[in-house]
């Protein structure tokens, strides 16, 4: 867990870096490092599916009325074949694009490359109408064929790259088109191949400035969530470290305190709470001294956890003291853990001085049922780990259900 955090605390100081740099750099440059492209792209995937997914519908739709329009008020004795091949047979593809490629299971590139294709068909299939129209045509013809390529650089937010290779394809086909027709004379198609360049290109450097603005924006946003994420994970590490025993790694008692709070204020709820003390723990601390009694504390915690469910809670109740609270154990079973724990750290061997050493421990338990604060539990539990090691110690001994008996007696 600690490893998996340091992971990502490192990820997230290596993308600030990234970020705070690319901020800084002022070039015609748009594609991040490699770490901060994959991150982008991940990060505005489901947005921008949903605005490829809107571009093709509404560009489609736009394309079509915008056409049917032209050639209704602008076009004097439109050829309506002509239009019904440029129009329908251009949205129906585009349609069919929109609906295999702009897809959440499609890949990324792929839905870039879909969406690039649907511009291409509509404004190619323009130039191309005009292309197969019966000679002669003249230059309002291929005038018309300039709008549909304007509109997609204009409306459709294709990214730079994109926009670059739908500039050019759009500028070879209609320049191969002009200069292949004979009635077009060379300085007229130079005129229109001119113009249709004058025309592209303010829409294709504001498509260039549009997408450095995005991706300027989305570098102050994903370094304001970074910023977020850090603090979250300082803010949840101090947390950890308010809940956890500096020295066993485990629960300490202000946790311990609030895990009992909230069994209490449960009521129905059943359980129980186990106070283990090592035995003889003074006189192991006097032989051994101090060190070698922390390494018994941290083994001893070590060996309890180990033979505890992942939902039970194992906290260091103070000195050489541990508390096991059993959420929704009922007596019996919460006796055969006791046991289960018992014979385990008898059974556990160390090495303090170069010699194998152990430890026993003496258990007390005391059940929920009836017991109304957790100081009450507590109490209990304390009476009855009281009587365990009056017995002899290292041994397991269930409170007794009399009030008085939850009193520690006196040596």
């Amino acid at each position: 867990m600690e490893h998996s955090a340091a992971i990502h605390e490192d990820q997230i100081a290596r993308l600030d870096i990234l970020a705070e740099s690319e901020l800084r750099h002022s070039g015609f440059r748009l594609a991040f490092p490699q770490a901060l492209e994959t991150r982008y792209w991940r990060d505005i995937a489901a947005e921008r599916l949903q605005e490829l997914r809107f571009i093709g519908l509404c560009g489609v739709t736009g394309y079509f009325i915008f056409g049917i329009l032209l050639n209704l008020i602008v076009i004097l004795n439109p050829d309506w074949k002509s239009v019904a091949i440029q129009l329908v047979g251009s949205s129906l593809t585009v349609f069919a694009i929109i609906q295999l490629g702009l897809r959440e299971k499609v890949a990324t590139a792929t839905r870039e490359i879909a969406l690039l294709a649907c511009c291409l068909i509509c404004s190619l299939a323009a130039i191309l109408v005009v292309a197969a129209k019966p000679t002669p045509a003249n230059l309002r013809d291929f005038l018309l064929a300039i709008p549909p390529a304007s509109f997609v650089l204009i409306f459709v937010r294709l990214r730079f790259h994109q926009a670059v290779a739908f500039f050019l394809a759009n500028l070879s086909v209609y320049a191969l088109v002009l200069l292949d027709r004979p009635e077009i004379n060379h300085s007229d198609a130079m005129f229109l191949i001119g113009f249709m360049t004058t025309l592209l290109s303010p829409a294709l450097i504001g498509s260039h400035a549009f997408e450095r603005a995005l991706r300027r924006l989305y570098l102050h946003r994903l370094l304001d969530r970074l910023r977020n994420e850090k603090l979250a994970a300082q803010n949840a590490a101090l947390t950890d470290l308010s809940y956890t025993d500096p020295l066993t790694s485990i629960a300490n008692r202000r946790r311990l305190d609030e895990a009992l709070a909230e069994l209490i204020a449960a009521p129905a709820s059943t359980g129980a709470l186990l106070l283990i003390d090592i035995d003889r723990f003074k006189a192991f601390n006097d032989r051994y001294g101090h060190l070698a009694g922390d390494a018994c504390l941290c083994h001893v915690a070590q060996c309890l956890s180990s033979h505890l469910r992942s939902f039970d809670l194992l906290a260091r109740f103070g000195g050489e003291e541990f508390a096991v609270l059993l959420p929704e154990t009922m007596l019996d079973e919460a006796a055969r853990t006791a046991q289960r724990l018992r014979e385990a750290v008898q059974n556990l061997r160390f090495e303090v001085q170069d010699q194998q050493v152990s430890v026993t421990i003496s258990i007390g338990i005391a059940a929920r049922e009836g017991l109304k604060t957790p100081e009450a539990l507590i109490g209990a539990a304390d009476t009855a780990l009281y009587a365990a090691k009056h017995a002899g110690r290292n041994r397991v001994q269930v409170a007794a259900t009399e009030p008085q008996a939850w009193k520690r007696m006196a040596v």
